[in-house]
């Protein structure tokens, strides 16, 4: 966040650098493999989609631990990070930035990228990236200002981005193959995002008093076994009360309701704001 509002360039840098980055490794990916679209599949590949799902929980995992900084070295959430961005497609810098808008301002009606605020699940399965640009252009002028200039950068950003997720899909279907680009990247890629948008979507609450609270949920069967396969996914007000833990699982629990937006207040009352090492992206 800081790196954001002391360079103009921040993000457009960035993307200009992963389109330079993805665009030269998928000319050596075709030079080296070519490529090929046919493929047979079999009974035996569905082990693959079973893989996939088990899995669907760790890239958006890692990626927000990347976010927090919380893995050691620190140099280790770049490279962590850009992995896990390049699978989510959204770019480590990218991702790490909107998400610390949504712990700085959860449930915000202005900045928060993840809240599930006036949307149904379906609707809100579809809007994180339209949100994320929402909210950092705004936040973008209110910084640099709203002039020629700063709209054009904005817009070329846009471009970029958009092409750099082409470039990333173009990667990763060279680098796996088409196979395992359909029965395992595919799948991986969809529950991901089925998971996490539910996992927003039930533990930020609307209260009948129009407050929103963040809830952990660990209740049944289902929230039990993503838990353990997501590193406490669903224990989301544990995350939020505690980002720096690798798995909110094992954060210390809080009887206190965690109230992230208050109807009577505005824009937003957030019970915990990041501290400078927690906001640098």
């Amino acid at each position: 966040m800081n790196e954001f509002k002391k360079d103009i360039n921040y993000l457009l840098n960035y993307c200009i650098q992963t389109v330079i980055i993805f665009s030269f490794l998928n000319i050596m990916l075709l030079i080296l493999k070519g490529y090929s679209f046919q493929f047979e599949l079999n009974s035996t590949d569905l082990i693959y989609l079973f893989i996939a799902i088990l899995l669907c929980g760790l890239p958006s995992s890692i990626l927000h631990n990347c976010a927090h900084k919380n893995f050691k070295p620190k140099k280790l959430n770049s490279i962590l990070g850009e992995i896990c961005g390049t699978i989510m497609l959204y770019g480590y810098k990218s991702f790490s930035l909107g998400h610390m808008f949504h712990h700085i301002y959860p449930d915000s009606p202005d900045y928060d990228v993840h809240s599930p605020r006036g949307y149904n699940f379906f609707s809100f399965l579809i809007s994180p990236v339209k949100d994320t640009v929402r909210v950092v252009q705004k936040a973008y002028y209110e910084r640099f200002g709203k002039n020629e200039m700063t709209e054009k950068k904005i817009k070329i950003q846009i471009v970029l981005f958009q092409l750099s997720v082409v470039l990333k899909v173009i990667f990763l279907f060279l680098l796996l193959g088409p196979k395992l680009f359909v029965v395992f990247y595919l799948p991986l890629y969809i529950a991901n995002l089925f998971v996490f948008a539910h996992i927003n979507f039930v533990t930020h609450r609307l209260n009948d008093n129009g407050d929103y609270e963040v809830v952990n949920l660990n209740h049944n069967i289902y929230y039990k076994v993503v838990n353990f396969l997501s590193c406490g996914g669903y224990f989301h007000k544990s995350h939020h009360e505690k980002p720096q833990y690798l798995n909110p699982m094992n954060a210390p629990l809080s009887n206190k309701s965690y109230i992230t937006y208050e109807e009577s207040k505005h824009p937003c009352v957030s019970g915990h704001i990041l501290t400078n090492d927690e906001v640098i992206v």
